[in-house]
């Protein structure tokens, strides 16, 4: 099992789906003896790992899922030289295209600027 934290989310890695399933109705029960609840939208269980993509095309699944934690979106990969299991990450579209409007915009700004206000040290 492993687990990576942040503040008050986490993502818990089980290698058998009924260790994940335990896991998940033992963490919900002490939620609910302290009163606490489990968002339903970040809830869930995910097959991602090694075997994710061979387990699932049996089943006529497809791609294994990704997610998204901590502004980057996850997804199984494999190097490109042994072909070994990794986990890929990248960027999360919506914060890609938050910045990417956000630098649009600046540009937009300062077309009609003389270059000498462009160039470093300028004053601003």
């Amino acid at each position: 099992m492993i687990l990576v934290r942040y503040a008050d989310d986490f993502v818990r890695g089980f290698q058998h789906r009924a260790e994940a399933g335990r896991f998940l109705a033992d963490l919900g029960e002490r939620r609910r003896k302290l009163g606490l609840e489990l968002h339903s939208e970040k809830t869930r269980r995910i097959e991602l790992g090694r075997f994710a993509a061979s387990n699932r095309q049996p089943r006529g699944e497809g791609k294994p899922e990704t997610f998204n934690f901590l502004g980057f979106t996850h997804r199984c990969g494999k190097t490109r030289t042994r072909g070994r299991f990794v986990v890929r990450r990248k960027t999360t579209a919506k914060r890609l295209g938050a910045k990417l409007r956000e630098v649009k915009e600046q540009l937009q700004r300062r077309r009609q600027e003389s270059i000498a206000m462009t160039e470093p040290g300028c004053g601003r």
